[in-house]
């Protein structure tokens, strides 16, 4: 049974971080609305959430070697967290300012 938990803003430098640093060189799945896939089965490098001071901007880069993507969101509004049965999170769903839902989930 999954747990989806939406995340203050306050707290997204630290989430993201705490993702990334758990997550790094795993595949991933990113995904528009459920419907369309932008990356599916690419090394996550990073999430980061650039606040004020940087434009506002999430940006997601997976990758390896020379071969690095970064997919940018621009103006995020929400952030919500999937977690198992066990704790661990699973995906992530970032919503932004034209109420467009991606969803970075890990293979």
């Amino acid at each position: 049974m999954s747990n989806t938990k939406q995340i203050q803003p306050e707290n997204w430098i630290e989430r993201v971080c705490l993702f990334t640093d758990g997550n790094k060189g795993r595949l991933v799945l990113i995904s528009l609305c459920n419907t369309d896939t932008l990356v599916e089965d690419i090394p996550l490098m990073s999430v980061n959430y650039h606040s004020q001071l940087k434009g506002y901007d999430m940006v997601i880069s997976v990758g390896v070697g020379s071969m690095k993507l970064n997919h940018i969101i621009n103006a995020p509004l929400e952030l919500w967290e999937t977690k198992n049965d066990r704790g661990v999170v699973t995906s992530m769903e970032i919503i932004d300012f034209n109420n467009n839902e991606y969803i970075l989930t890990l293979c």
